[in-house]
């Protein structure tokens, strides 16, 4: 796989065209993309709500079991509480929003609010924490996602290379 095929990869993975330049922050075992990062302001103006997007399939899907078992809820249930997760957590929350104002252009027509997936006192997506966790190892909710969902356990690449082109494997294989 060449790095100049990433745009095409995440496109494959996220199954439609990226609307802006994107750079890849993660990346599995096969050397995939797994997480990729977005301005706060798309090519066409409009806002994107977070920093850094997921794209690996399988941990997509990881992800999205747990949220449909009501771990956003246990996550914001703790984030409520005084305590060291809380701590941590809005440390990352002040952290990311500052850092996504960083990335604010002179064309880009709306300023980020928020911290990560644009929220200020909750839980919105799992996905955005974790992604902010495999690109930057600051997130201590998507560190928790992380050790929940047990990483990467793809037998063999999302994608593959025929005659010439990047397509989705019809033999993709992982252990969950």
């Amino acid at each position: 796989m060449k790095i100049s095929d990433d745009k095409n990869i995440v496109e494959l993975q996220i199954g439609r065209k990226v609307r802006s330049e994107v750079e890849v922050e993660a990346r599995c075992h096969f050397g995939l993309p797994t997480v990729i990062s977005v301005p706060p302001n798309l090519q066409d103006g409009t806002p994107f709500p977070t920093t850094y997007w997921l794209t690996c399939p399988l941990l997509v899907k990881k992800v999205g079991s747990l949220e449909a078992n009501g771990l956003i809820k246990i996550f914001d249930d703790l984030i409520q509480k005084k305590g060291n997760f809380r701590d941590l957590w809005a440390k990352r929350q002040k952290t990311y929003k500052e850092e996504r104002i960083k990335l604010v252009t002179s064309s880009s027509n709306i300023i980020p609010e928020g911290g990560v997936g644009g929220t200020k006192d909750h839980i919105k997506c799992l996905h955005a924490h974790l992604a902010d966790e495999l690109a930057t190892g600051k997130n201590s909710v998507g560190k928790s996602v992380e050790t929940l969902i047990g990483g990467y356990s793809c037998e063999n690449s999302c994608t593959e290379q025929k005659e010439g082109r990047n397509i989705l494997n019809p033999n993709w294989k992982y252990k969950w």
